[in-house]
């Protein structure tokens, strides 16, 4: 896969620009230290298998290791990165989610960080996280100025379209404006999710060279944002049932009481901005254009459906629907309140005649 080459700047920051990187790999102008962590572990994935891949593979045994950083230590990745490469210029080592970077401190982070300042030039060492690494540890720090921190971050709303449309494009199907649209507000935006979902479009159309909304209505797992926006629906027509299938719908996604709390108040929040606009005059794409920018970073159909929810409620109900979100994550967490319980009673009560009241 060729990475997204049009975000570019977008990714710059505290490390690398993570196509720099790609342009190291192709050149085979790797350097000696690095970390790979972000959200984006499509990407993240796809850089660290074209680097094992210029290994050659009868000298991969020899000239590649994978150490688990959650049970690894300090001189266990040091002997590692001493060991010189069997006729290759590079030894890859890469130590997969190391606890110095996330998780608990380790007793001889101090030792790791003194040898850092130093990895040999015929060693690779790369840190590789799933998500985010956190900047204020000690080896980030250390990563950051001896070697180079690449931050693989979601792509932004113009560039995912490109991949999406380019991914298609591969296997010969078109997909119209609207309807790529549609299916990216549907699926979110975790590219290993995309990907996966366009082989499964792709393989039901069959000959036919058209994706057609039809087929992403029938195949398409909704992401979470979506059931959203489909609970908010029945919300604002106060259609109890749907609403609480909707919410079940959610749990079945996986997520959490508080992961669903956490989207349901998003959506109150985004409601709220685009009404707050529109009484101040904005267009609606005035405000698609505003809430796309820091620190909103909104796909513009997430405002084009915030728009048309909020005109079901009024500025003093949205304010007590967040409220609600606010005080029910602390009832619970606080143990005041059962979780199942509590979020069933706010469904029902934004669902009620004087809802929000």
């Amino acid at each position: 896969m060729n990475p997204p080459a049009e975000q570019g700047i977008l990714n710059r920051g505290n490390g690398m620009d993570y196509m720099e990187l790609f342009t190291q790999i192709k050149r085979g102008k790797l350097g000696s230290l690095y970390l790979f962590h972000g959200p984006e572990e499509f990407t993240k994935e796809e850089a660290l298998s074209q680097i094992i891949g210029q290994i050659p593979e009868q000298y991969r045994d020899f000239n590649y290791l994978m150490i688990d950083g959650t049970e690894t230590t300090a001189d266990s990745i040091i002997t590692a990165g001493e060991t010189l490469p069997f006729l290759s210029d590079k030894r890859v080592v890469v130590v997969k989610d190391y606890t110095g970077l996330t998780g608990k401190k380790s007793e001889d982070e101090v030792k790791l960080k003194e040898y850092l300042a130093k990895v040999s030039d015929s060693t690779c060492l790369i840190f590789y996280v799933r998500g985010e690494a956190d900047k204020q540890r000690m080896i980030y720090k250390a990563i950051a100025q001896h070697g180079e921190a690449v931050e693989f971050a979601r792509l932004n709303h113009t560039v995912l379209s490109k991949w999406i449309r380019k991914r298609f494009g591969k296997y010969n199907k078109k997909i119209s404006n609207s309807d790529l649209e549609y299916f990216i507000i549907q699926v979110g935006n975790d590219l290993e999710d995309i990907k996966n979902e366009i082989e499964k479009l792709v393989a039901y159309a069959g000959t036919s060279n058209e994706i057609t909304r039809a087929e992403i209505d029938k195949l398409i797992t909704p992401s979470p944002e979506y059931t959203v926006f489909q609970f908010i629906d029945a919300v604002s027509a106060r259609k109890k049932a749907v609403a609480l299938e909707q919410m079940q719908t959610l749990l079945e996604q996986g997520q959490s009481i508080f992961g669903i709390l956490s989207l349901i108040a998003r959506q109150f929040k985004i409601m709220l901005l685009c009404k707050a606009y529109h009484e101040m005059g904005y267009t609606l794409n005035q405000i698609k254009d505003k809430m796309k920018q820091k620190p909103y970073k909104l796909h513009p159909y997430s405002v084009q459906k915030g728009m048309q929810q909020s005109r079901g409620f009024t500025m003093e109900q949205l304010r007590r629907g967040l409220d609600r979100c606010l005080k029910l994550d602390y009832g619970i967490k606080s143990g005041k309140i059962r979780e199942r319980l509590g979020i069933e009673l706010l469904v029902i009560k934004m669902c009620s005649k004087d809802r929000m009241s």
